[in-house]
């Protein structure tokens, strides 16, 4: 925000998180911080381990170069669409995001339920820690979404005081 001063200069007014909410703004609970910063920096953590997992990746497969640049951009869409759904859900409020982004992650946990059960049937030890660290990040994630706090949040039953 921009004031003139005293001199008829410039000033400007920054407003911290501490800060006092100005009319008609509110101040996010803990839990939506917490949950937005856990969704980023899995996203992060995914985006640096897909990166060097890459030429594995595409190595496994047999592709050309068309279906290469098809991958990476499913992968970088991915990325981008878990990261706004997560900053709809933490500064918008948006239930439908909230909703999207939990039956997102339900297919993903899914899929990596699969991956482990299928190195168990073929007698290999499953090596998947990192994807799990993920999957159980995101699920402390989500489940913050369902506290009292945040539920009120979501429900803007602050605004309503």
């Amino acid at each position: 925000m921009i004031d003139s001063g005293p001199d008829g200069g410039l000033v400007y007014i920054f407003r911290t998180v501490t800060s006092s909410p100005m009319q008609g703004d509110t101040v996010r609970p803990k839990t939506i911080v917490y949950f937005e910063w856990i969704i980023l920096a899995t996203l992060l953590f995914n985006t640096v381990r897909s990166y060097l997992d890459w030429d594995r990746a595409i190595g496994r497969q047999n592709v050309a170069d068309v279906l290469y640049y098809v991958s990476l951009t499913i992968v970088i869409g991915s990325f981008v669409l878990f990261g706004v759904l997560t900053l709809l859900v933490s500064r918008r409020r948006s239930k439908i995001a909230m909703w999207v982004s939990i039956g997102l992650f339900a297919i993903s946990f899914a899929v990596f339920v699969l991956d482990i059960v299928d190195d168990i049937i073929r007698a290999r030890l499953p090596s998947e820690h990192m994807r799990a660290l993920e999957h159980i990040s995101q699920a402390a994630a989500y489940a913050l979404l369902f506290t009292p706090s945040a539920r009120r949040w979501m429900r803007r039953e602050d605004e309503k005081e």
